[in-house]
């Protein structure tokens, strides 16, 4: 098992890093990854490992980004580092409670919503005239030829001999796939920073306030288009309803709704390609869903 590994990798960072050894370590498996839990009486700190090679330091780049973007907390590196062969990077503790825990209770859930979805406009209205981000200081002023850039290796993966989606799947993506000019067009706009995985697990509230006290995890940010956030706000506890509630502050192009799942099943498979991750069952919900609306719509492509 690599846990107790990384247990004793973490352990033995914190005692270099501060000079004294841990009251305790709680490492905890993550999508991506594990994190640690650090702390002595006097220090607390973060210590996250990853699954996919390169990740952590293409994190840090997105933190300090997103620092520079939100008025809420984003969490501070303190050391990044590699130990017998894993990269880790060890960060500030920051206070607050999962998104996904909040109570259900009526003020806690307006107070937060209309707060997370302010942070995301305002972050989203911030100008960026350069284009859509393909490549570090590279743009495309267009959406399509942006998202075949983002995209093809993803898509690559996905017809791959090797790659675990089921001959039924790639007929689908090869679908979508020739999809994308129709799809996409819409949201041929003015591009926005994201966070690109925005959903409540990455958001901390202050459970004084119930207001958002930080946001955490944003390894694939960039200059895109903010529906790349906005599909995301559903995942998890879906009866707030936060799509609705960020659309009624900041209307979409046509055909959100829509866009929102075949965003969903490209960000799945893209999962799938950085760490194998693959779950048939999720893939052929969201493709229904995506049909179901495109017939709804009359977007039928």
């Amino acid at each position: 098992m690599q846990e107790p590994q990384l247990n004793r990798i973490a352990v033995n960072a914190f005692r270099a890093l501060f000079s004294s050894c841990p009251d305790f370590c709680n490492l905890q498996s993550t999508f991506y990854g594990w994190v640690a839990f650090l702390a002595t009486e006097k220090r607390r700190v973060v210590i996250k490992f990853c699954r996919q090679a390169g990740r952590l330091s293409q994190e840090i780049n997105s933190l300090n980004r997103l620092r520079s973007m939100v008025d809420c907390k984003v969490p501070e590196i303190l050391f990044f580092g590699c130990e017998e062969g894993h990269e880790f990077i060890v960060m500030e503790w920051v206070e607050g409670v999962p998104a996904n825990e909040l109570p259900n209770e009526a003020h806690a859930l307006k107070v937060f919503s209309e707060h997370f979805t302010d942070i995301l406009i305002n972050m989203h209205n911030q100008p960026h005239d350069e284009g859509f981000e393909i490549a570090e200081n590279k743009y495309d002023s267009q959406i399509i030829p942006a998202f075949e850039i983002w995209m093809d290796p993803v898509f690559q993966y996905v017809l791959d001999r090797e790659s675990p989606f089921s001959a039924e799947l790639k007929n689908h993506f090869e679908k979508l796939w020739d999809d994308r000019q129709h799809v996409l067009e819409p949201m041929n706009e003015k591009p926005s920073f994201v966070h690109d995985d925005c959903h409540l697990a990455n958001v901390l509230f202050d459970a004084k306030t119930f207001k958002v006290a930080a946001i955490l995890d944003p390894a694939d940010a960039g200059i895109k288009h903010r529906e790349f956030d906005v599909f995301h706000l559903n995942d998890i506890r879906p009866e707030l309803d936060l799509i609705a509630r960020y659309v009624a502050k900041y209307p979409l192009a046509e055909g959100y709704e829509m866009r929102r799942w075949y965003l969903s099943l490209w960000d799945d498979a893209k999962h799938a390609s950085n760490i194998g991750w693959y779950d048939e069952q999720s893939f052929m919900y969201k493709l229904q869903e995506y049909h179901v609306l495109s017939k709804r719509t009359g977007r039928i492509f």
